[in-house]
């Protein structure tokens, strides 16, 4: 166990915090969050329509949905800094080929190697790696590190247009994949480790209790304590946090569709255009509230107060009658869907089902938000186009709502069946391990 002098001063776990900040912001959002600018110089140049060039954001749902198996066997297994250096490299290369594209499939293919490469970089490794190294201010810490998704892309999305304006947007793409790059790759090649006891240490905020529960592991040759990945996928609390991560990825779908209905109510298309930079700002606040709230008033009662911010942000599309101030404040409030998929999903499936197979568990779940989120951007322009208004869609989204907190109250109520492996002998220790409520 780390002394007493060690935990005062400045702690790995901090370090392991700053590198998913920048792999957040260079990857997810240097990549994909601000992929948007390029449409229009390219689109325009190559005469290719944007559902066209879009839809390699389609194929990267789909890749991420065979991915994601490998991902949670090949995390623990392998060199964590070989194999993300490696992933972060592929997808760098897949950003930087664009220079050289013609045709829109060039840009699907692309769309795949995200999916594919980026689950080791975009989605899975970040919650995994602070879970891993805090034990204290867990949810705070994964919130913050979130966040910067949001930072990246309105960071460097100004920064591609400005090269794009003084340089095209081939030149954009060489600059892109050169700025993610210097951004991840140092972090994924010489700081990131897996576990604090790769190196020795202990995660941050390890108590006197964690050190005789890990006493107890270790003599009577335990493993640590929660639910086999083999009998946890066959549990009603899995198909549960399955369909709930899907669910809140439907709501992704909404965010390119803002700017019609900013047109639909009578605004312009510069008006509507902002109320996704709202969104973006909802999103940042949010994952931050959201975080420290999952440490201080539990996971499940802050999944029920974020899933209520986007009902009220829905309800407010609908009721708005083109208000202005109504439609900024709702978007503000609907950029919570955002944390519920970055950071609520990883908090819940490690609650539920404990740490010994987070990685498995939490990978396999995650495949509903790529089977499910897919269908948002299509469906909310289907709706659209059938009924000539946004409101059967943001009722949908209010139902999806509803269905979502009877998700996890499902999940919560049927987890005292779950069958735990290695638990201590002690009964206190062993429920207060199994029915924690706190992140």
């Amino acid at each position: 166990m780390v002394n007493e002098t060690k935990k005062r001063r400045f702690h790995y776990a901090w370090l392991i915090l700053i590198g998913c900040c920048f792999m957040q912001m260079g990857g997810l959002g240097g990549v994909l969050d601000a992929a948007g600018v390029f449409f229009v110089p390219v689109c325009e140049e190559l005469g290719i329509a944007r559902s066209e060039i879009s839809l390699y954001l389609t194929f990267y749902f789909i890749a991420t949905i065979f991915a994601m198996p490998v991902v949670g066997k090949w995390l623990p297994k392998f060199n964590i800094n070989r194999l993300l250096s490696i992933c972060m490299l592929l997808v760098v290369l897949a950003l930087g080929a664009m220079y050289f594209y013609t045709e829109a499939w060039h840009w699907w293919i692309s769309g795949i190697i995200f999916g594919t490469a980026g689950s080791f970089i975009f989605i899975v490794p970040a919650p995994i790696l602070i879970t891993n190294w805090f034990k204290k201010r867990r949810g705070l810490a994964l919130g913050f590190a979130m966040c910067f998704s949001g930072i990246g892309g309105a960071i460097l999305s100004p920064i591609y247009t400005m090269v794009i304006e003084a340089f095209g947007w081939r030149n954009g793409y060489l600059v892109a994949a050169v700025i993610v790059g210097l951004m991840v790759i140092p972090w994924t090649a010489f700081v990131f480790k897996f576990k604090p006891e790769n190196i020795g240490l202990r995660a941050y905020g390890w108590s006197e209790e964690d050190e005789r529960i890990a006493a107890d592991v270790q003599v009577n040759q335990k493993t640590t304590p929660g639910v086999p990945v083999s009998k946890a996928l066959k549990t009603i609390p899995f198909v549960c946090l399955f369909l709930f991560a899907g669910l809140i990825a439907y709501y992704a779908g909404f965010n390119s569709h803002l700017p019609g209905y900013a047109v639909s109510v009578g605004h312009t298309a510069m008006v509507g255009s902002t109320l996704l930079t709202a969104v973006m700002i909802g999103n940042i606040v949010e994952k931050l509230i959201t975080g420290w709230l999952n440490d201080k008033i539990g996971v499940q009662l802050t999944v029920v107060l974020q899933i209520g911010m986007v009902m009220i942000g829905l309800v407010g599309f609908i009721f708005s009658g083109g208000n202005l101030v109504v439609i900024y404040i709702s978007a503000f409030l609907f950029g919570a869907q955002n944390s519920l998929v970055s950071v609520s999903t990883p908090l819940l499936v490690r609650q539920i089902f404990g740490e010994k197979d987070f990685v498995p568990i939490y990978t396999y779940a995650r495949i509903g938000t790529g089977a499910i989120g897919c269908i948002g951007p299509v469906s909310v322009g289907l709706l659209f186009d059938v009924t000539g208004s946004f409101i059967p869609a943001f009722m949908l989204g209010i139902g999806i709502a509803v269905l979502s907190l009877v998700v996890v109250r499902l999940a919560y109520i049927q987890r005292k069946r779950l069958e735990w492996s290695d638990l201590p002998a002690n009964k206190a220790e062993a429920d207060a391990i199994r029915f924690r409520t706190r992140a």
